[in-house]
């Protein structure tokens, strides 16, 4: 595949400039007056401000972002096949715990299925979409944040139909495309019985009381009864095994878990059953664990270190669309060459634990001083997992709109902002949104106060 040369149509990918005034104004006024309705019931970001838009994406980037998406995570898949033909392979060159991944089947090999769940972090600098991280998990949250505010803010836009208005549209529900893919990957019959398990640890902001959280899944469950499924939200320890062996709730066989964590929860003895009957074959899983190891950040170091190994087509892809990435560092052991690099070039560079996720442990070089940043150069060689140094991407900004949610008051800032089109299957569907908000930070995580919002399709610009 060849790189395509894909920039947004704008310096940042957002359509929201190329709008006629007269457009804007309107969009922003109405969307003001509605701002109540749009985020009603919207868990899973921390703070008072609320966008009065979407991101807006022209039709034919969104598609390009798909592809170029689902060659990259190709890619991924095949650095790992390099260096590892089974799952305990790539666990030992990975260097991850053990106990971080008990739900993972060690003498598995690395298979095509495990591609089939995935949603980039893209951030644009000088128009460019940059894949900052890969997420190729079924843990990857957002999916019902996407559909939900992209059809809500959709009929913001529809509300001010008329000449002179660009006709928008709304990607493909991404809770939908997860539902079927779930069904068509683990080869479910009609009315199989699939729990979502709640879980404590990496909950979204709103989302950490337990029955709020199985009460957030419902419409999650309803898409899985559309496509055939028999799905439900339960407690993490409703689940049992019988005397068999298979995983059970509310007395009932489960025929499959759409997991939404990472293994790594509290120990529990609703968490022993699923670990027993995944061991044992017991009981199917959206996903398998192991397609979390792929969003291991050394595979993005992976990437770069392969570069001699790619036909010319995917070197160029890599060298446009990932950040130059390094590995660091791994347990007791510190590239001492990069490690020099990364103290001269601090401005330049981000350093990130290769696992993780929440932003935890994320250092941005050119927000930090010199000591701040030798401080967490040490914490990496001392620390017992691997650490990656990335190029910094000097994110573009778009100019947003919020409302406070106390008082009302409207405020414009120009913020960054992260795009996560979720690939269900090989097939682009939603995206989330993550961006900044006034006087907010860069490290762009609803647990660091950014909000989550959604893209709004443009099929038909003024």
């Amino acid at each position: 595949m060849e790189a395509t040369g894909m920039t947004g149509g704008s310096t940042s990918g957002d359509q929201w400039e190329r709008f006629p005034a007269a457009v804007r104004e309107a969009l922003t006024q109405h969307a003001a007056a509605r701002v109540a309705d749009v985020h009603d019931g919207i868990s899973g970001s921390k703070g008072p401000w609320r966008p009065l838009r979407p991101v807006f994406l022209d039709r034919d980037h969104y598609a390009e972002l798909g592809v170029v998406s689902q060659r990259l995570m190709r890619l991924v898949l095949e650095a790992c096949r390099r260096r590892a033909g089974t799952v305990r392979e790539l666990l030992e060159v990975l260097r991850v715990p053990a106990e971080d991944t008990p739900l993972l089947r060690h003498d598995d090999v690395l298979g095509d299925d495990l591609l089939v769940s995935a949603r980039p972090d893209i951030v644009y600098s000088a128009g460019v979409p940059l894949f900052v991280e890969f997420n190729i998990d079924g843990a990857i949250g957002g999916t019902l944040h996407a559909d939900l505010l992209a059809r809500r803010f959709h009929q913001v836009c529809q509300d001010l139909d008329g000449e002179g208005t660009p006709v928008f549209s709304v990607p493909d529900s991404a809770v939908d495309a997860r539902s079927a893919v779930i069904r068509s990957s683990l080869g479910l019959p009609e009315g199989a019985r699939v729990v979502i398990p709640a879980f404590s640890k990496g909950t979204p902001p709103g989302l950490e009381n337990a029955e709020a959280f199985i009460a957030w899944m419902a419409p999650m469950c309803e898409s899985g009864r559309r496509h055939g499924l028999d799905t439900v939200a339960c407690a993490m320890d409703d689940l049992s095994t019988d005397e068999t062996g298979r995983l059970t709730f509310d007395g009932r066989p489960v025929d499959a878990v759409f997991r939404l964590f990472q293994g790594d929860q509290p120990p529990s003895p609703g968490l022993d059953a699923l670990i027993r009957a995944v061991r044992d074959d017991r009981v199917g899983m959206h996903t398998d664990e192991a397609a979390w190891l792929l969003s291991d950040k050394t595979t993005l170091a992976w990437l770069w270190a392969d570069a001699e190994l790619l036909d010319a087509a995917d070197r160029q892809l890599v060298e446009t669309y990932v950040p130059w990435t390094a590995l660091l560092s791994t347990p007791g052991v510190m590239d001492e060459e990069l490690l020099a690099y990364a103290r001269e070039h601090r401005a330049e560079l981000v350093l990130k634990p290769t696992s993780g996720y929440g932003g935890s442990g994320v250092l941005l070089g050119p927000t930090v001083s010199d000591a701040e940043w030798e401080a967490g150069l040490a914490a990496a060689a001392r620390a017992s997992h691997p650490y990656i140094i990335q190029r910094f991407a000097e994110p573009d900004l778009i100019a947003m709109d919020f409302s406070h949610a106390e008082t009302g008051a409207v405020e414009r800032a120009e913020v960054p902002f992260v795009l996560g089109p979720f690939l269900f299957g090989g097939r682009a569907t939603g995206v989330l949104v993550r961006h900044g908000v006034p006087a907010g930070g860069q490290v762009l995580n609803a647990n660091h106060g950014a909000r989550m919002s959604s893209v709004v399709l443009v099929d038909r610009p003024c």
